[in-house]
């Protein structure tokens, strides 16, 4: 063996085998593209000339390079397999199939070409694991066989499939093959917006499909490197040139793909919540305020001093309940101990079908005898209970009036924690879920955290505990600690807020803005290369308006003879607001439901992309409903807008550190 190859083959010999942890931290496609390109270029800078394989002195030497030559290549198989898992964990291109299944169009049968594309080229990839594995035992000719078809010209061979793949991502001839596959993705979701199924944004399932097929990308090109490197060792040509055309057509399609997917990934929405489950369970998936104002019905001569029946049932617009005169109806229904709100009359007589012992509502149906019903009537488990108003001395008429009931007694949960929910950014944590939770009679907001690692990665963590806590508790304050919604102060702000540039969200809260309950996350800046948080540097971000704003006021979201939305059943309820709105907490409506319900309810179904593994850089809360639906409140997340961080680093010419760097972005309100 001459000297200079027995220097070359340490060389090798010591890149094989200590040059795997550098490629260990490849945590995204972008990094790992660059550092296997870097890895192939300092594999061919070691191989020098080809072998005269007609020597036999060559031969066990040739076995000794050919082994090197896997051996490496099963390192860079490693680093692709680890990326693997976590980028065809959420299967994009699978959750875009059943999407479309049936539907016959354009999008459906390029998304099939894609996947039979990607399987052909995942199944090159497993034959190349085999032959590794078992490189002992492989015959040279296999092995040459398979690097022969991994670069041939032939139209099924592995150029060709890659090419493929790079036309529907990005045709050659637009004006004769339409719009590239994201852009047809990407109108196809915002015609059907709703993604909440699956549990990711428009935003994540696109630029999973861009990190699948970028992946299949660096799986060919190292496939087609390493090949030409075993053909030289067969002594089958230099293929320098060739190698290089390799690089700069890689370079070329991966940048291309770059260019696309940037300009889906600009235009795809990148909020997330929660779909209606297939069933609805109190505690589970929902939860109520209950009896804030709730349907009551009261005799006139209760909601006086004199007890006397001298006015009508439109007088009573703010009462309270007085007394039980002579032990009549009112002394069959629980008492409102607090206030009495807009009374009316609706007939003297009715049938009151009261509801059980341990329910938050009063009754479950009224029906008059004038016809007229409140609730759904049907069978009454308790009996129903006859109600007739009545007249005094001939001239004035007793009334019953069916009013509502504002009492904050023990029996009502109308309370809201104003306490911070945040991620110990100390620890370098950040928020990756957030859902409204009820413990006790309060609603809290709570978070999930994890780590936040380089280039965006998050590992995920848990669910931070609530600190419970009872408004009658010694040291918890009114509108400091809690706010308690009554018929002045029942408003919800329904807001969108999103981080600035270059920061992400490490938490969130509920504070007072007037009477309203208003909507705040905790933006904090960090460093996208390094994952590094700037701690000392968070802060709060709202929308301040109000809908008392001279020039342009928050709007109010009316809700329209809103019923109990787990009454609504053909499909999810909607997302109906908009950012800059609010709405008041109410009654549902007097003709469905007898005005007993708190609508909307909450919907306490945690919100966590990816399972707690998503980068999100901001949150809201929403609205879901449609008219006659009282709908619920909800929270929405932000996932994390990765478009300014997609581009194709082209494989070096030249080793090349890798210099890149974020700087903090300072925030700016």
């Amino acid at each position: 063996m001459s000297v200079r190859c027995a220097r070359t083959f340490l060389a090798l010999l010591v890149l094989a085998t200590g040059a795997c942890a550098f490629i260990d931290d490849a945590i995204d496609v972008i990094k790992l593209g660059k550092e296997i390109g870097e890895e192939v270029l300092n594999s061919w800078d070691l191989l020098g000339k080809p072998f005269n394989v007609s020597s036999s002195v060559e031969i066990p030497l040739m076995r000794r390079w050919e082994r090197q030559v896997l051996s490496k290549l099963a390192e860079v198989r490693r680093a692709i397999e680890r990326l693997e898992l976590t980028v065809e964990k959420n299967g994009a291109i699978a959750i875009l199939l059943a999407k479309n299944a049936g539907k016959g169009a354009r999008l459906e049968l390029r998304l099939h070409e894609m996947s039979d594309l990607l399987s052909r080229v995942a199944t090159a990839d497993r034959q190349m694991r085999e032959y590794m594995r078992y490189q002992q035992e492989l015959e040279r000719s296999t092995l040459e066989d398979f690097a022969s078809w991994c670069v041939s010209h032939e139209p099924g061979a592995l150029p060709g499939l890659l090419e493929r793949v790079h036309s529907l991502i990005f045709p050659p001839h637009k004006h004769l093959l339409g719009r590239g596959l994201l852009q047809l993705v990407l109108d196809d979701l915002q015609d059907h917006q709703d993604l909440c199924e699956f549990q990711l944004s428009q935003h994540q399932l696109i630029y999973d499909m861009y990190n699948t097929i970028s992946l299949t990308e660096i799986k060919g090109y190292a496939m087609m490197q390493f090949s030409w490197m075993l053909l030289r060792i067969y002594g089958k040509g230099n293929f320098t040139q060739e190698a290089s055309l390799t690089r700069q057509r890689y370079t070329e399609r991966t940048a291309q793909t770059a260019t696309a997917a940037r300009s889906a990934l600009f235009m795809a929405k990148r909020d997330l919540y929660r779909c209606d489950p297939a069933i609805h369970q109190e505690g589970e998936t929902y939860a109520q305020i209950t009896r804030l104002l709730q349907g009551y019905i009261e005799n006139e001569v209760d909601m006086n001093t004199e007890a006397t029946c001298r006015d009508n049932c439109a007088y009573y617009t703010l009462a309270e309940s007085h007394d039980c005169f002579k032990d009549q109806y009112c002394s069959k229904q629980k008492r409102c101990m607090g206030r009495i709100i807009d009374c009316n009359y609706i007939d003297s007589d009715m049938w009151v079908c009261p509801a059980s012992m341990s329910s938050h509502r009063r009754y479950e149906w009224i029906e008059y005898e004038n016809g007229r019903t409140l609730g759904q009537v049907g069978h009454c488990r308790r009996g129903t209970t006859k109600v007739d108003s009545w007249w005094r001395w001939l001239f004035w008429h007793c009334s019953y009036c069916m009013c509502l009931c504002d009492d904050a007694s023990f029996d009502s949960d109308r309370y809201f924690s104003l306490w911070d929910s945040t991620s110990d950014v100390r620890n370098n944590k950040v928020v990756t879920g957030i859902r409204l939770v009820k413990m006790g009679r309060v609603f809290h907001l709570q978070i999930s955290e994890g780590t936040l690692k380089e280039r965006g990665h998050v590992t995920p963590g848990r669910w931070v505990p609530v600190q419970k806590f009872d408004p009658n508790d010694k040291d918890i304050k009114q509108d400091v600690d809690y706010h308690t919604l009554t018929y002045e102060k029942r408003a919800i702000d329904l807001d969108e807020l999103d981080s600035p540039t270059g920061s992400i969200m490490t938490g969130v809260r509920l504070r007072m803005l007037g009477p309203h309950l208003h909507f705040e996350i905790r933006s904090t800046p960090f460093n996208y290369t390094t994952g590094r948080l700037a701690a000392d540097r968070s802060v709060w971000i709202s929308n301040d308006n109000t809908d008392g704003a001279p020039e342009k006021p928050r709007k109010k979201l009316e809700l329209y003879k809103p019923d109990i939305p787990t009454r609504y059943r053909s499909v999810s309820l909607p997302v109906d607001s908009n950012h800059d709105q609010y709405l008041e907490f109410t009654h549902s409506d007097f003709e469905a439901d007898a005005a007993q319900s708190t609508v909307p309810f909450i919907d306490i179904q945690p919100v966590q992309p990816m399972k707690g593994a998503s980068l999100l850089s901001g949150a809201g809360i929403i609205h879901r409903g449609v008219t006659g639906s009282g709908g619920f409140v909800a929270v929405k997340v932000l996932t994390y807008d990765y478009s300014r961080h997609v581009r194709a680093d082209p494989p070096p010419t030249t080793f090349d550190e890798d210099g890149e760097t974020t700087e903090f972005v300072p925030v700016v309100n």
